[in-house]
């Protein structure tokens, strides 16, 4: 027997869009390439300037950004992160 629509408990979970801009040590470059393994991390770039790479999240909810940011700054090759949320 199915249950009534009324009784149909539906959850929708946003999308959430970030960006973190992560800074290298030295000489550590080639190992950037592993943030993109980390699941929620779309693509990801080498770049040049303040910062040494740029990793493209999407993800359901705020709160695994914060947990996909911190994995990237566990990397034993970040030396820093600076995330930002899509508005």
């Amino acid at each position: 027997m199915s249950k009534p629509l009324s009784a149909i408990r539906t959850e929708v979970i946003e999308m959430v869009k970030a960006v973190v801009l992560v800074m290298l040590e030295q000489q550590t470059f080639e190992d950037a390439s592993k943030i993109n393994k980390i699941p929620g991390v779309i693509d990801g770039y080498l770049v040049f300037g303040h910062y040494d790479y740029v990793a493209f999240i999407d993800v359901p909810g705020l709160e695994k950004v914060g947990q996909i940011a911190d994995k990237i700054q566990k990397l034993g090759f970040v030396r820093y992160v600076e995330t930002l949320i899509e508005r």
